[in-house]
């Protein structure tokens, strides 16, 4: 059992304090098999679903709903209520699935030795934690084969206790490039000195990569990644390296006893949040049909490469969309992929041209940037005023202007000068 938990258990059975949370039943959703004859008369196996309920007290108690098939669940050495938690109590999902041990009989240490067992598979899925455990319901018979399985109907109450507990409060970790990161899990087992094998893997691609292994019986251990004296106490938490590069993976904690085997899934990707600038200040002042004006949209330092970047408009007419590109795109429109910095993450931009009239003034221009490790998108705006273009003389009439006017001013303060030109001519 694990020591924190050990712990937590014994506090609240000695001093009588409510330590459990008040959950008296959940309702989950049952994965049953079910045999029946085709239409060529040939025995088939087909896979049901139907609601059932988990009610958490001892034998003989009254039902919470007597038209359903109830899980009567016995917290006598493990209460699962222990691992689960109350807020978002509405998002939890539970699933139940028949284990099929393959015929192999597995004896349990807390029973009789006369005594049989029917298993069950128990998943509680929520945004901040998974937990699975095996529901043992004891038997004076030995568990059918799969296709014999009886057939559970409403009413039907199945006293079980709970064997064996996994949780982790990291089932999707994100982690920025170059960080180390730790994947969570625990386990904890109904009885002292229980021969269990844990294991690590992971699925890169659909291909399986083992990366720890430890038998507590022989005591061999493979890899590294899990403290040793951590796992003693139920902490079979696994820290991984840091990485400068990859994409999402599939981290599997596994806890094997006998023919009875669980896991809980961790998915894990690398995501940094981008940064956003753009090269202009709030307010751009424009000359009517003056220079184009180039406006640049950057996003740096993110992964992975799925960025988009969306320019926008809003006029007194409403709001239209001035380009769109996705990337990765050399040559989309508008958007170029500027590569890959020093810390492995990306950076791109976004060109806009802008040669405004002035009917344009006061239109405000926005820069979004969507990215999967943004739950909004980044926005950066401005707002341009457009200036009519004023009246200028070219510069080779001023000159032309400037010498007739000395001229004048010459002769008309200088008559003798005058009367020589007129003379002359």
């Amino acid at each position: 059992m694990s020591f924190i938990f050990k712990i937590l258990f014994h506090l609240c059975l000695y001093t009588g304090v409510q330590c459990f949370n008040h959950i008296l039943s959940l309702t989950c959703k049952l994965s049953d098999q079910e045999l029946f004859q085709n239409k060529d008369g040939h025995p088939e196996i087909r896979v049901t679903h139907r609601e059932v309920i988990l009610q958490f007290g001892q034998k003989g108690e009254a039902p919470v709903n007597p038209d359903a098939v109830i899980f009567l669940v016995n917290g006598s050495n493990l209460d699962l209520r222990l691992y689960l938690e109350d807020k978002d109590a509405d998002h939890r999902e539970c699933e139940l699935h028949r284990y099929n041990t393959n015929g192999v009989h597995v004896q349990w240490p807390l029973q009789a030795a006369q005594d049989y067992n029917y298993w069950y598979n128990c998943t509680i899925k929520h945004r901040l934690f998974t937990v699975t455990s095996f529901l043992r319901q004891p038997s004076q018979k030995p568990a059918p084969r799969q296709d014999s399985w009886p057939v559970l109907k409403n009413g039907d109450i199945l006293p079980t206790t709970v064997a064996l507990v996994m949780k982790t409060n990291t089932p999707e970790v994100k982690s920025a490039l170059g960080a180390k990161t730790k994947l969570d899990c625990q386990f904890v087992i109904d009885h002292e000195g229980a021969d269990y094998t844990l294991e690590w893997f992971s699925y890169i691609s659909g291909q399986r990569k083992q990366l720890f292994n430890h038998n507590s019986r022989s005591g061999l251990t493979q890899g590294t990644g899990v403290g040793m004296k951590a796992l003693q106490k139920g902490d079979a938490s696994y820290d991984l390296p840091a990485a400068d590069k990859g994409s999402q993976q599939t981290f599997v904690c596994s806890v094997s006893m006998n023919s009875l085997v669980t896991s809980l899934n961790i998915h894990w990707i690398i995501e940094v949040r981008p940064k956003v600038s753009i090269n202009v200040e709030s307010i751009l002042l424009l000359v009517e049909n003056g220079p184009k004006a180039s406006i640049t949209c950057t996003a740096e330092d993110f992964y992975p490469e799925n960025v988009e970047i969306l320019w926008t408009q809003i006029k007194s007419s409403g709001l239209s969309s001035l380009g769109r590109g996705p990337v990765p795109a050399i040559l989309s429109k508008n958007v170029r992929v500027v590569g890959s910095q020093d810390n492995g993450t990306l950076s791109m931009f976004s060109s806009l041209d802008l040669q405004p009239s002035v009917k344009d003034s006061g239109t405000q221009f926005t820069c979004s940037v969507f990215h999967q490790s943004l739950t909004v998108p980044i926005k950066r705006s401005f707002i341009i005023y457009v200036e009519e273009q004023a009246m200028v003389m070219p510069f080779f009439t001023i000159i032309v202007f400037i010498m007739l006017v000395s001229v004048l001013f010459y002769f008309a303060y200088n008559p003798r000068s005058a009367r020589r030109l007129k003379y002359r001519v």
